[in-house]
């Protein structure tokens, strides 16, 4: 019981960032715990793909020195947005927050969260929940895949002999002898007609791995390249509350020429976010008073069906749990007689178990 009580104490100077001044106040030199209902808040992962298609610089020649016309002819950038999934996480709703002061010894009882919401009563340990402090947006590339010729900052790969040549015309004929003469090694140390043939099986393989990109890369320069790179964007969205049966909002909007833009820039199409409540939700709660609350409070949240559209392509279908769309009810005094252990879900205050 004594850690049991540190460890509050702990928790109760680690919580004083949260209280806001404005909203509570508290009588100097009494004890008191203060705790919140949690808000629900929705973690969106987007994931989407920028495609950079540029021309070769012999793609004129492409035809009379390799025989081929399937060469790319146009530059461009577009962006195709792949998925968007997501994860419920929870911080402290200070518009719902409640002080407990109590002589019986009760609050030395109760077990926090990191961002003070309840997770339980007469616990002996606790599982911290990570807090959702410090999401923010954010955007990070993933990987980046070529399907034609290298990364648009290579250099063009060619020797002296064909950068000194008088006309784009001789350069092209010289990178084309390259793509040739690589072909040629290739087919010998693959006939073994070579003199000095690769020491083992690996050197052989490290050898036609080289000659392979070098090939790629000469080739580049007449069919083009097209490089794709995955990129990652992360957002939070609130749930709001007394919005009526239906919540809608644009969550940002896509162009296929510049990727994730403003909500308010038209040349993307939005990608919008629907929460529809289920018809049957709990009665609004009345607002707490600044005074002690009388006993301890968890919360029955509410919950809906979340869905994201963009371009009429349905991305996300699914039910929600939302914390602050639900009620404050107060623990049975029954249950708080020492001896029972209760265990809250700090991500929507509910009860999880009650346990003798």
């Amino acid at each position: 019981m004594k850690r049991l009580t540190c460890w509050m104490m702990a928790m109760l100077l680690c919580s004083v960032p949260f209280v806001d001044s404005k909203a509570l106040t508290l009588t100097e030199d009494e004890p008191a715990v203060v705790y919140y209902m949690p808000q629900t808040q929705l973690l969106l992962t987007v994931e989407y793909d920028e495609t950079v298609t540029e021309i070769g610089p012999f793609y004129q020649y492409s035809e009379r020195y390799l025989g081929t016309k399937d060469v790319l002819t146009k530059a461009e950038r577009q962006f195709t947005l792949q998925n968007v999934t997501f994860k419920p996480i929870a911080c402290a709703d200070t518009s719902r927050c409640y002080v407990l002061q109590d002589k019986t010894g009760k609050t030395q009882r109760l077990s926090l969260s990191p961002f003070c919401t309840l997770a339980g009563i007469n616990l002996s340990h606790t599982e911290a929940p990570k807090s959702c402090n410090g999401h923010r947006q954010q955007s990070n590339k993933k990987s980046c895949e070529n399907a034609i010729g290298t990364p648009a900052t290579q250099l063009m790969p060619l020797l002296e002999e064909q950068l000194m040549a008088s006309s784009t015309a001789k350069m092209a004929e010289g990178a084309a002898k390259l793509i040739y003469r690589i072909r040629e090694m290739r087919l010998n140390l693959l006939a073994g007609d070579v003199e000095r043939y690769p020491a083992d099986g690996n050197a052989l393989k490290r050898v036609l791995q080289e000659m392979d990109k070098r090939e790629q890369e000469l080739t580049a320069l007449f069919v083009g390249r097209r490089t794709v790179t995955h990129h990652v964007h992360t957002l939070t969205y609130t749930p709001q509350t007394g919005v009526g049966q239906k919540e809608e909002a644009i969550l940002f909007r896509f162009s296929k020429y510049y990727g994730i833009v403003a909500n308010d820039d038209l040349s993307g199409e939005p990608v919008k976010i629907s929460i529809t409540k289920n018809v049957h939700q709990l009665a609004a709660p009345a607002k707490q008073s600044q005074k002690s609350a009388p006993a301890i409070y968890y919360n029955l949240p509410g919950s809906g069906v979340m869905t994201v559209t963009y371009a009429d392509r349905e991305l996300i279908n699914h039910p929600v749990d939302v914390a602050q769309w639900g009620v404050s009810v107060p623990v049975n005094s029954v249950l708080l007689d020492g001896n029972t252990q209760i265990t809250f879900n700090p991500m929507t205050g509910a009860i999880v178990s009650i346990e003798k």
